[in-house]
């Protein structure tokens, strides 16, 4: 009888037990976007931007959305001082291949007549994360060509910089 008591209370102390144990596996969450500000600094003396274009240089594993081989319209959105453009962004796409990174270029343009007076954020860009790639702003580069910015005169603006202020992955 003693025998089949401590059986009873044991067989089922065991089962808990063994349900208890996890494996020792966690979940690392897989993090698939990120979404990038892009600023423009320097003097801007007294001209209005009319619109400005820049090559950014992606990191490994880093690609925007494309549809039929374009860049997917959502992948670049006007923001910040040109937030509310009309003009949809201009971009292009050049594959990484071998030991040259993935490049776009990008072309924002002001829809306001009178221009934008103020320097700052210019575009929002969200980009395709493959292979666990957890990118920061270093590790893109606006250097590799020159940023052009546009007067609504159509004049060069001189001295203007762009640079990634911001990525926040998801």
């Amino acid at each position: 009888m003693n025998k089949h008591i401590l059986l009873s209370v044991l067989f089922p102390l065991t089962l808990l037990i063994l349900t208890a144990c996890g494996g020792g596996e966690t979940s690392v969450p897989v993090r698939t976007t990120a979404v990038l500000k892009v600023n423009l600094s320097g003097n801007l003396g007294n001209k209005a931007i009319a619109g400005a274009s820049f090559t950014l240089t992606l990191p490994a594993n880093v690609t925007p959305a494309t549809v039929n081989n374009a860049v997917a319209t959502s992948v670049v959105t006007p923001s910040g001082t040109f937030a509310g453009t009309t003009i949809a962004p201009v971009v292009t796409y050049t594959p990484a291949a071998g030991t040259t990174s993935g490049t776009m270029q990008i072309v924002v343009t002001s829809s306001i007549a009178a221009g934008v007076i103020t320097a700052g954020e210019v575009a929002t860009i969200t980009l395709q994360l493959a292979n666990g790639a957890v990118p920061a702003a270093v590790d893109f580069s606006l250097s590799s060509v020159p940023v052009n910015v546009i007067d609504t005169l159509g004049n060069t603006v001189p001295g203007i910089a762009a640079n990634v202020s911001e990525v926040t992955v998801l």
